[in-house]
């Protein structure tokens, strides 16, 4: 395996300073973390392993899945390669690294190397048995760990799954995702028609018939997919309320 050596540059105090980015700027380090981290509980099932340990499966198609939904086909968008094998104690364990494009940059990043591991036999009734699927068992192994680092069903590994609420929170968000009225262009040409509607409204009571007519009901749908469209959204109204109430007072004063 090849070594990276990591060099250091020492800039100018000036350059540092402008370099230097707001804190809050620092949550969008987050992006692909937050993007990926939450779990369909359809693509789970729990397991037991020897001394009663308990956990929670996930399916690696829905892995793959996810990952191509976020970077592209994989072999394009994103990929792994193989690094090291090896066998001991009648195990074959793989070590593996996944490479993505930032959908920002397009750049090629990597993760870690991570181990997989699985049992080269397997025992039925008694009987042991040269296991075909091991090899292949110990990939997905380990590029579910490596998966794991860019955020991808980090809420199982978090223990979230646990909270029985946090699980119907998300039976309901993939719920949402998969309703075509919640798809982004969906969602766009929602928000174009609100906006539409909104600037026809000339005083609160128009606001109010516009917002009963199912604007609150969707909004609560669109917040479990787009949060940021919900606010935009809302916002909206906001503006418009503060708007109609400024000219009303502008003509109360004008007529008193």
């Amino acid at each position: 395996m090849s070594k990276t050596d990591t060099v250091a540059e020492t800039a100018a105090p000036e350059t540092r300073a402008a370099e230097t980015k707001p804190a809050a700027a620092a949550m969008d380090h987050l992006h692909l973390w937050n993007r990926l981290k939450r779990t369909d509980p359809g693509a789970t099932k729990p397991f037991t392993r020897g001394g009663g340990f308990r956990g929670t499966q996930i399916d690696p198609t829905w892995r793959f899945q996810m990952m191509t939904e976020v970077f592209g086909p994989i072999g394009k968008g994103w990929g792994y390669e193989q690094m090291d094998w090896t066998i001991a104690e009648r195990m074959i364990f793989i070590c593996a690294r996944v490479w993505y494009l930032d959908p920002e940059t397009g750049e090629r990043c990597w993760t870690g190397p991570q181990w997989g591991g699985t049992e080269m036999v397997r025992r039925r009734n008694g009987i042991e048995a040269p296991d075909d699927e091991c090899f292949k068992m110990s990939m997905t192994d380990a590029v579910g760990k490596c998966l794991l680092q860019l955020g991808l069903a980090a809420d199982v590994y978090m223990g979230k799954f646990d909270d029985s609420k946090y699980r119907e929170e998300s039976e309901a968000f993939f719920a949402a995702k998969a309703n075509p009225d919640l798809q982004p262009a969906a969602i766009e040409a929602f928000e174009a028609e609100v906006t539409t509607r909104l600037a026809g409204c000339l005083d609160l009571d128009d606001l109010e018939e516009v917002w009963r007519a199912g604007v609150g009901v969707r909004l609560r749908e669109i917040g479990t997919v787009d949060p940021a469209a919900r606010n935009r959204i809302t916002g909206l109204f906001a503006r418009k309320k503060a708007e109609i109430l400024r000219r009303e007072d502008t003509d109360g004063r004008e007529a008193a």
